[in-house]
Formats: C-alpha cells, structure tokens, sequence
C-alpha cells in the first residue's frame, strides 16, 4: 500500500497525463481525451507538453486547475473534492478552433489492469443501465451531469480515441470481450461545458447517491475552502513565489506504481518517455523534499526523503539514479543529503526520520573518503565505481554525472582512471558538500544518540575544510577551483562559492570569493552565476552545464552568503535571480530547469525544461530570505531591506507562524497569539520561543526602537549578558546588535 493519507488518495498521480485524477488505492483513473478534425481527426490523451498549462493545485488534489490545447481548441479542466472519496470535475471550452460539434471530448472511467492477477484486477461493468467498477472492497459509481452523446465498454483507456481517429466519429463503438474502461464521447456543440462525479465507497448504492449529489457543488465555494489556508505570501514583492513552489511541487508529484510510492519527481516532460514511469535522481528529490517541507506539504516531503533513501547500494553509496530502465549504481551525486535532511528535521522535527534513516546517512557520507580519492591525499575526487549494469559505467561521463553538471567545461582535461574508480582532478564542490554533509550528519547523530560517530564524523568534516582551504585555493586568481592531480587549476565555476556553505574560508578570502560573485567580468550577469565563468569562452556556449544559469549553483551560493552573514549581499543575488523567475512565473507560469545567464530567459534553449522541480529553489530562497531555521541563524524572520512582506500559514515544528514585515516594524505571530511585536526591522536570528525562555538577537538599526516579547511578564531579563529592568518591553538603541533573553 502506498503510505499516504486518505485525503491525498484522489489526486493527479499519473505520470501518464496530468490531465488524470486517480484514486490511488484502487489504481482507479478518470482519464481525458480528444479528437479534433482540424488535426485531421487525431486523438490525444494529452500527454504534457508546452501545450499544456498548469494552475492552482492543492497538494492533497483537493481542487487543481489546468488547460490543455488540442487543434487550436483549448479545454480548462478542473477537479475539486466534495470529501477524501467524492471528486468532481469540470470541462469548459475556452477557446474554439473548429466547429464544436467536430471537436470531440472524451472521458474515460477505469483500470490498467494488464499484468495483474486475483484481487488486484478491477472489475468494469454495467449495473441496471449504469456504470459500475469495483476492486477489492471498493465500489465505485460515476455520475454524468449530461448524457453523452456515444458510450461504450472497452478494453483500454484510448480505445474509443483510437477508432474515431481510424474510422471518424460515427464509427461503431469498438467492442472486447475483456471489459476495463467505460469511455464516453460529446462533443462541444452540444456540451461545451461538461460535469461528472465520481465516488468510491465500500456500498454501491452509497456510491451512487453521493456520486450523483456531487454533481451540484460548487467549483468555485470550495476552491476558496480548500485553496485560502494555504500558506501563502499575502503583501509584498514576488508574491506568486509561494503559490510557484507549491504548484511546482504539487504538479510533478507522481506515483510509482511499480514500487508502491509517491514522491515528486523531476517533471513531466520525460518520466514516461525515458525512464519507464519512474525514475529518482537522488539530489533532486532531496531537494523537492525540502520545498516541498517549506511550501507546507510535509507529507510528501517526507516521501520524497525516504523515496532518496531507497537509492541506499550494498556498497553502502546512494546510487546517482534509480529506474524502471536503468540503475546508476557505481555513481553517486554531490553529498547534500545530511543537509538537506537536517534543515527539512529542523523545520519539521520529524526525528522519527532520522531515527529511521541515519544508518543509511552515516554510511553513505563515509563511502566518499573510502571510494573517491584516487590519489590518496585526502582531498577528493568525482568517479564511477565500476560495479552494477548501469549505463556509461567506468567512464568519464559516469563520474560527470555524479558531479551532476553533465557537460562541464571544468571537466574537459580530466581523464577517468580505472585503476582508482575516479577522474584525476580533486573537485571543490564535492568536498565543500560533503565537509557540510559531515557537520549536519553530526547533529543528526547527536540528536539520535550516537555520541561517538557524531564527533568521528564532525572530525572528518573539520580535517576536510583544512584540506580544502589548503590544497583548493588558486592563488593567481584567489579563488577556490577545481585542481588536476598534476596540471594545476582549472577555470572556475560557482561552485568555486560552495567552501561558503561548509564554513572554509577565513579573512581575507571571504572578501575575494564576494568580490568575484558581484565581478561583471566573471560572475554578475543578468541572471547570476553562469555555469562556467565569463573568462572561459565556453560561458557563450549556452548549452545546459556551459553557460547557463542553474538554480542548484545560485542555492548553495545563498546558503554559503547566509552562513557568513553576509546579508545584504545574500539580498543583492536573490532580488537579481526573482525579477527574472516571477516574471517568468506570472507570464509564462513556468519554472525553468535553467536560465541564459546574459538574458535570464528560459525558453531559449531545447536544453531546459520549462516545469522543472529544482526550478522551485528560487521561490524556496525568497522564503528562507524572511522566514527560516538553519544551523547557523537558528530560527530567523523579517525583511533584511524593511521593506513590506507578509507570509501566513506558515509551519514549524512548535505551531503555525504569521510574519509581517513593512518599514514600521515587525509582527510575528504564532498560533494566532502575537509573540514579538516591535518597530525595528531586518533580520532578527536566532529566535527562541518557549514557555519559561526567549531569546532573540536584533540588528543593527538605524535609530532608537522597542521590541515587546510574548505577553507576560519575566523574572528576568539580559540585554547581550547583562540583568536589565524586569519588562517585556525592551529598549533598543541606535547602531548596536543586541542579544535579548527573558526569563518567564
């Protein structure tokens, strides 16, 4: 069974089409088709395209939106739940490109069952001149709010779609003795608008009447029920940046039916056609894991975590890719995990994962120093282990993927080394990753009781940075880079900015690495960080991994500027990167695999998907700009510029937060109760909450102000360690950083 709730088991699930609702327990699908004669009768199930596009999309499949395009004909489709077993759904014609009565829509009601056997075959029927189907317990009714104009029994799904695309639409229905779908036809002469229920239950009769009853709701009454408490961005710049998230996630959230899981994957565009219905890419879902967690999905984040953990080999790696046709087991990709999990268990507190997961952590981090360093001192190299049947195994391009930049230029002098399982060239990100892959896999021990190989592991990570800083750090253009084992530096990219994240650079290296990020001559283009810097000719390639601008190198660059409380200079990249993906977001409602650099437009490549999951990273770092927790600012809020935001709905471990920021002040709420309230602005860090304790650390401001903490009085309260008045309501003063904590 498939470890989701009830309220999610209607939803779009299908790799197929997102055009699909499915009833995930029962496999049972309403599928949507069409013929149109200005396409000379072609059918099409509507597979996604760019022809198709995305709306709302509630996470749990309550209401989702879409329009699709067929012949110049345009569809909106709609489906919205009266209860977790009872779903309705709307088809209105938007746009004509023919004769409604030659544009035929088809829906489809039934089961995939080829392959199964016993109890796993649903049944399809007619009962007294109606639909009826059934699996297991489950009994399911449909209910048309008008007649169609043809219906039949088939065998499979496009059957219907199929003889009308053959013979014309006055063909005889086709007909089988082995019965899996009910498939009805109108066209948009007659029905240009089309509504139809379906419920399942574990009566018949039960079914049927609330089938029937759903056919009356209102679309729009219970899109606002379910879509308003939705965490949501209510005031401010980039305002679609939470809705992007939560759509993107939503959208590409699919089953594998084959493993019996639910996770959201990469995109829609190949799953189906490359890799045989499912596929994990192992830092892409980890990273779908989190935005998933800070769009307040924490179901499916979960699922996407676990879903990562399944890619665990003997070998003790996390295997680069797992899928249907195709396993990439001597590989593995850039070390994220820990990270990624400890930030998704400090908003969460799931520690139940962790408890669950880390033997999986703790090996895989140890299996890089075992299996990547190919000339033995220590400092680290990408590779291909040369075990499992996966494809380009023991080859150069095997140890690129596991880089995860395919086609970089960094990697064009480096050769593979089959004596060693790795290039010749110690990689930058690589060992910035897995330094911080280290320091959160120690707390993550710590947390889970293993006080012993949380300090082993911290001192791998501490002896790593040293490494780094010493062997990694080209002193001609004072800058951290790739380095051939024999032949010196080779030319930067930004991950020349990941040391950032694993806290390796001190003093006057900081200011080098910042200064070359904001260089117009190197890295500050229209959409910053292009894949290669500017001095490599390769940078004017614009051909995916040589050139272009990708969101994975832009979120470990904030994450790094973040660490080092840089700020203003965090703001400065993230307000570049947003101008181009809301604009993007709210012309084109797409969400780029990867931008040109000189342009920040997506669509000027066939190289880049147009609804792409890691696209999402973007409106996740406009979030973490003003509400976050990480291992360095702990719990942080507010606007670093003072300018107005406000985000509601937001969850945390401890309760749901309510953040509004403007130039008079800033409000946080949680729980409805108003908990600081003060007319200073900026980032306020590391924040904690409880019953007996508070503490906050307030910036710099530019002028006297007051800060009022929770809504009782303290036994006592310190100003940066020193006892000050007993009041909740504490006096800042200009030009200095304090450290509040009040004592109830």
């Amino acid at each position: 069974m498939y470890q989701i709730p009830c309220n999610k088991y209607w939803n779009t699930w299908s790799s197929k089409s997102p055009a699909i609702m499915e009833f995930l327990p029962a496999e049972f699908y309403i599928s949507i088709g069409a013929n149109s004669y200005a396409e000379n009768g072609k059918y099409t199930n509507f597979p996604f395209t760019k022809k198709i596009k995305l709306f709302e999309h509630h996470p749990d499949g309550n209401y989702c939106r879409l329009q699709v395009e067929h012949g110049g004909t345009v569809l909106e489709i709609e489906y919205v739940k009266s209860d977790d077993y009872t779903v309705t759904g709307r088809i209105r014609a938007l746009k004509f490109g023919e004769w409604g009565l030659r544009f035929q829509t088809l829906i489809s009601f039934g089961f995939e069952n080829e392959g199964k056997t016993g109890n796993e075959v649903g049944k399809v029927e007619e009962k007294n001149g109606s639909f009826s189907a059934s699996k297991r317990s489950y009994e399911i009714a449909v209910a048309l709010k008008d007649s169609p104009i043809r219906d039949c029994y088939v065998d499979t799904r496009d059957a219907l779609g199929q003889a009308i695309e053959d013979l014309g639409y006055y063909t005889p229905m086709p007909e089988t003795d082995e019965v899996n779908w009910y498939s009805t036809m109108y066209n948009l002469e007659e029905t240009p608008e089309i509504v139809f229920s379906v419920c399942v239950s574990n009566d018949y009769e039960t079914s049927v009447e609330k089938a029937e009853n759903a056919l009356d709701v209102s679309f729009e009454e219970l899109k606002e029920r379910y879509m308003s408490p939705l965490t949501k961005l209510s005031k401010g710049e980039n305002i679609s940046a939470m809705e992007s998230m939560q759509e993107v996630m939503a959208w590409n959230t699919i089953a594998d039916h084959k493993n019996q899981r639910v996770f959201t994957s990469l995109t829609r565009f190949w799953i189906d056609r490359k890799f045989g219905g499912w596929f994990i890419w192992l830092d892409d879902i980890l990273m779908h894991g989190l935005i998933n967690a800070y769009a307040g999905d924490w179901t499916m984040a979960r699922n996407c975590m676990k879903s990562a953990m399944d890619n665990t080999t003997p070998e003790g790696n996390l295997a680069c890719l797992m899928a249907e046709f195709t396993e990439w087991v001597d590989r593995s990709q850039p070390p994220i995990t820990s990270f990624i999990i400890y930030k998704y268990y400090q908003l969460t507190g799931d520690r139940q994962l962790l408890e669950e997961i880390y033997p999986v952590l703790l090996k895989a981090n140890l299996w890089w120093y075992e299996n990547r360093d190919g000339n033995g001192n220590g400092v680290l190299e990408y590779g291909s282990s040369q075990v499992g049947k996966g494809h380009f195994n023991g080859t150069k391009l095997a140890a690129k993927d596991e880089a995860a930049m395919d086609n970089s230029p960094m990697y064009d002098s480096a050769k593979f080394i089959k004596e060693t399982n790795t290039i010749n060239m110690e990689d930058i990100a690589m060992n910035s990753l897995l330094v911080l892959d280290g320091e959160c896999l120690s707390h993550i021990a710590n947390i889970v009781g293993d006080k012993e190989n949380a300090q082993f592991v911290l001192e791998k990570s501490n002896d790593l940075r040293k490494k780094i800083d010493e062997n990694l750090w080209d002193y001609d253009n004072e800058i951290y880079a790739n380095k051939h084992w024999d032949k010196g530096f080779v030319c930067p990219s930004p991950t020349s900015f990941y040391p950032l994240a694993a806290g390796v650079p001190e003093g006057e290296r900081i200011d080098r690495l910042i200064d070359h990020i904001f260089d117009e001559e190197e890295f500050w283009t229209e959409l910053p960080l292009p894949s290669i810097w500017l001095k490599e000719e390769s940078v004017n390639d614009n051909v995916y991994w040589r050139g272009r601008s990708w969101p994975p190198l832009n979120f470990i660059t904030y994450v790094g500027l973040k660490r080092y409380g840089k700020y203003e200079e965090a703001t400065r990249l993230l307000n570049k990167i947003m101008k181009h993906y809301t604009r993007l977001w709210d012309e084109e409602k797409a969400c780029y695999e990867n931008h040109n650099t000189f342009t920040g437009e997506g669509s000027d490549s066939v190289d880049t998907d147009p609804y792409y999951g890691w696209g999402a990273l973007y409106p996740l770092m406009w979030t973490l700009e003003h509400i976050d927790i990480d291992p360095w600012n702990g719990f942080h809020f507010g606007n670093p510029e003072g300018k107005d935001f406000e985000i509601n709905g937001f969850k945390m471990a401890d309760g749901i937060y309510d953040l509004k920021c403007s130039s008079e002040g800033t409000i946080l709420k949680k729980d409805g109760l108003e908990i600081v309230k003060t007319d200073a602005v900026g980032r306020f860090t590391h924040f904690e909450y409880g019953d007996h304790y508070i503490t906050v650390t307030v910036p710099v401001q530019d002028r006297g102000c007051s800060i009022t903490l929770g809504n009782e009085e303290p036994i006592k309260v310190s100003i940066n360690g020193e006892v000050v008045e007993n009041s909740n309501k504490i006096y800042i003063k200009k030009g200095k950083s304090i450290k509040i904590e009040l004592h109830k």
